[in-house]
């Protein structure tokens, strides 16, 4: 029997992350957040990826770490920052529509219900662009859009890394240490280790990485297990939700208050997705 748990569990996590992570954004600048999250994952990765060391295809792991987490991530922070995690996180997830829709340059056949899914993403996208009040949401959604192309590019590189037969540890290490190398390049070179925040306390770095741990280094793992067990297209539907939820909890929890019409394009979105996955 097939279990759905490791990627439902993935999902909750990569649900609650974004929403913690605006609160953290108003402290710190977002590349050196973003340095923070991937250095601290390299860390505890370190380990386990010498222990079970494979250099098969980690040099398109490298090159994945700098797309996607280091360029891709660095811009979805700003689009949290910008809109908030109940309007970035449905935005950016349309990157697994478009990894279907690359499928047709690449000369591959996709389905006809993947044209109906990316008008529903369309439809979406427009609704979550106006259904903020107050402060404007263009920018934070064509952060969000981009970062989601970069996903897109990112992903081909893992697929590659993991066709050469590289090791799923050794894979995700090498990816968080390359974005590290390169973030921390540019923290230099921008100075911004001056604008670092202080009086944070030990308390409020223990939830700080706590919330990046669960993130960089458990939901990943639990998603690339899931894969292992339920397949890549069930585990990329479960993970879909992840949007949806991010916008029941953080109203739940009273860290935002997206509106009627803010669900009504978070569930066009996953809706599209589940479509393009699944069918």
């Amino acid at each position: 029997m097939l279990n759905p748990g490791y990627a439902l569990v993935a999902a909750l996590i990569w649900a609650l992350s974004p929403i913690y992570y605006r609160g953290f954004l108003a402290k710190f600048d977002f590349l050196s957040f973003n340095l923070l999250r991937t250095s601290t994952a390299a860390a505890v990765l370190a380990f386990p990826a010498l222990y079970l060391w494979d250099a098969a295809g980690l040099n398109y792991a490298f090159a994945s770490g700098i797309i996607t987490l280091a360029c891709g991530d660095s811009l979805f922070l700003l689009s949290i920052r910008e809109t908030g995690a109940s309007v970035a996180a449905p935005v950016v997830y349309t990157y697994v529509l478009m990894i279907q829709l690359v499928g047709v340059t690449l000369g591959q056949v996709v389905p006809y219900t993947n044209f109906a899914a990316a008008v529903m993403v369309v439809a979406g996208v427009y609704i979550l662009s106006k259904g903020g009040e107050g402060k404007p949401r263009a920018k934070g959604i064509v952060f969000a859009v981009t970062a989601g192309v970069i996903w897109t590019v990112g992903q081909e590189f893992i697929q590659a890394s993991t066709d050469a037969g590289g090791s799923v540890g050794s894979i995700v290490f090498m990816r968080n240490f390359a974005a590290a190398l390169a973030l921390g390049g540019a923290c230099l070179a921008t100075r911004r280790f001056r604008s670092w925040p202080r009086g944070v306390g030990m308390k409020g770095y223990a939830v700080i990485l706590g919330i990046i741990v669960s993130d960089l280094v458990v939901g990943s793992l639990l998603f690339v297990y899931s894969i292992s067990v339920i397949g890549v297209a069930l585990s990329v539907i479960l993970t879909s939700l992840s949007p949806l939820l991010t916008q029941v909890f953080a109203r739940a929890l009273g860290k935002e208050t997206p509106s009627t019409r803010d669900f009504m394009g978070g569930v066009l979105i996953v809706a599209a997705l589940v479509l393009a996955v699944a069918f």
